[in-house]
């Protein structure tokens, strides 16, 4: 086993402890295959393994792991120490070379060339920040938009994996940003000058500068042709705008275009760059009540504040994600270039039809809504959270979408989930004991809640409506999943017993909808629903769960219904124009 010095490993070890959370309780090992360390002397990279040296960082990428590092080429760390007025890494102090290294390294993750997407990589580096890639129009990929990856140049590969992790040798050594949300704002064009102006009147300019640990800002920015396409041409037109679309306030002139600028910078404990925001729902701003953007990911395309129900149609913005202006690095966040104009709006209750399936980690899968399963443990997905015993686990699963309507009649009609997809799990004192979602942004108002699963357990679960800040509202139905639901009766007769039809096609018993009762909204934000069993008698058995549905109290509770596809079907739709779609039916002849 090759050795290295033990003072310069444990002071390594000593040095990552106290400066980096990540390196923590992580077990060092000296290994007998290549490390890092070695492939840079074998590729003649001395001059990075020197910076490397100078930090007593040696024993770090030469320890056993799972690293990606950047390594610079001597081109190009000569050319930045000459840019710093140093002549070798000797005129670097540690602290000065420790910096260097911590960007260029990334720890638990060896994350290869297939990996890489236009955006930020997978994980943070040493020093808690995110390197980004891009993939230019002649394969070339660019590091931090600046540098470019040269391994194949070098090595004739595209990567280099060791014992220890992967390397990608680059041109120019990488630094993180010195430029503020604030900085970035106050040096864009021209096209921006209303943006800049009114970002400097808000007084949210000292704030968007500061760096705290774990604040980090993601700010959106729009050009001057925004406010031109918004019927906007001055700040008192804004102003105006801003207090039609929030009726009855009562803020001043100053605080609401202090919050129209705070509702452009999502807070959080990491920046949101694309790859962040096209899995995410809803976001808090910095605005006094942290009202939340929406976000919603149509094909490749990714809109801010986009919200298209039976009752409000508002198309939202799109992220140009293109720009040049899009997941560009700050100290303290990211900044993005939007196509429109975005402002809180105060908007009334409005139904929500949510896909409990919908969670960010399963929608950013590569077989989201394919055919297959996925089984996931407790603190896998973010906005699902359950206990249990130590094998409580939940499962996604997915159909191919029945493309007619033999494909449904030979499968009985019972697979009508929406999307076609599902989760699936027990509320049972011997698996899943509770479970807690995650919801969607819901407005202040009254609801009636249903919940859209295939009959199957015998099981028969309280539901717990959670506010912060509020009291808990038990929902007063207990439903059981396994009972049939009565397709013999009419559509009031059904509702006055606390079922329906939630989707579009054909009624079946198994495929139900029950009412869990009515629910008080008292802000807007997401909130959360609590289930628990009062009953089971069945451990093993799994069940499908497929959307809860919050309806305002004074609006129509069975219609519009849904298809698999998703589309809401209005009352009166002929149900051979509904998907999987049937035969149009010959017209009926009349007598002269």
């Amino acid at each position: 086993m090759r050795k290295i010095i033990l003072t310069a490993l444990s002071a390594a070890l000593l040095l990552f402890a106290s400066c980096n959370k990540a390196m923590e309780g992580s077990i060092y090992k000296v290994y007998d295959d290549k490390m890092m360390d070695e492939l840079l002397e074998e590729y003649g990279l001395t001059s990075f393994l020197d910076i490397v040296e100078k930090a007593e960082l040696r024993g770090t990428i030469h320890s056993y792991g799972f690293y990606t590092l950047f390594a610079p080429t001597n081109d190009a760390v000569s050319k930045y120490l000459s840019a710093k007025g140093k002549s070798s890494a000797n005129d670097l102090s540690v602290a000065e070379a420790e910096e260097i290294v911590k960007y260029h390294l990334i720890g638990n993750d060896s994350i290869k060339v297939n990996d890489f997407v236009d955006g930020r990589v997978n994980s943070r580096n040493f020093q808690h920040r995110y390197i980004t890639t891009k993939t230019s129009d002649d394969g070339t990929i660019v590091v931090d938009r600046h540098a470019k990856i040269v391994t194949k140049a070098i090595a004739g590969e595209s990567e280099l994996s060791v014992a220890n992790g992967v390397v990608h040798f680059v041109d120019e050594v990488l630094e993180a940003s010195a430029n503020s949300v604030t900085d970035v704002v106050r040096a864009l064009p021209d096209e921006y000058s209303i943006m800049k102006r009114l970002f400097e009147k808000s007084g949210l300019a000292d704030s968007l500068s500061k760096e705290e640990d774990e604040t980090w800002y993601t700010f959106f920015i729009q050009d001057d042709m925004s406010y031109v396409e918004a019927g906007i041409d001055s700040d008192s037109a804004l102003i105006a705008d801003l207090r039609a679309n929030q009726k009855n306030t009562t803020k001043t002139d100053e605080e609401l275009l202090r919050d129209y600028i705070g509702y452009h910078a999502v807070v959080n404990i990491a920046p949101k760059y694309v790859v962040d925001l096209l899995v995410s729902s809803s976001l808090p701003t910095l605005t006094p009540e942290e009202k939340p953007i929406l976000f919603e990911r149509v094909d490749q395309d990714l809109y801010l504040d986009r919200l298209m129900t039976s009752n409000i149609h508002d198309e939202g913005v799109m992220l140009d994600r293109e720009s040049e202006y899009t997941d560009l690095t700050c100290s303290n966040g990211v900044v993005h270039r939007i196509e429109g104009n975005i402002q809180v709006k105060n908007r009334s209750a409005y139904r929500v039809y949510w896909d409990v399936a919908e969670q960010p980690e399963i929608m950013a899968m590569s077989t989201f809504r394919k055919s297959g399963s996925k089984t996931f443990n407790d603190g896998e997905l973010s906005e699902v959270r359950w206990g249990g015993t130590y094998l409580a686990t939940i499962e996604y699963g997915a159909y191919n979408v029945p493309m007619t309507e033999a494909a449904m009649e030979a499968a009985d009609w019972k697979q009508q989930y929406i999307y076609s997809d599902y989760l699936r799990f027990n509320l049972n004192p011997g698996t899943v004991k509770w479970i807690q979602f995650k919801l969607p942004v819901l407005m202040p108002g009254e609801y009636k809640v249903w919940v859209c699963y295939r009959r199957e357990l015998n099981i028969q679960p309280k539901v717990i409506f959670k506010q912060d800040g509020r009291d808990d509202q038990v929902m007063p139905y207990v439903f059981n999943m396994a009972d049939y639901m009565p397709t013999d009766l009419t559509e009031e007769a059904m509702v006055a017993q606390g079922w329906k039809q939630y989707n579009a096609k054909k009624k079946n018993s198994v495929v139900c909808s029950h009412l869990l009762g009515t629910i008080k909204v008292e802000y807007e934000g997401r909130h959360y629903l609590y289930l628990e069993p009062i009953y089971s008698n069945r451990q093993g058995q799994y069940g499908n769960w497929d959307l809860f549905q919050f309806i305002p109290k004074d609006e129509d509770q069975t219609w519009p219904r849904v298809d698999i596809l998703g589309n809401m079907i209005e009352e009166g739709t002929p149900n051979w124009m509904i998907f999987p779609y049937g035969e149009e039916p010959e017209p009926e002849e009349t007598e002269e």
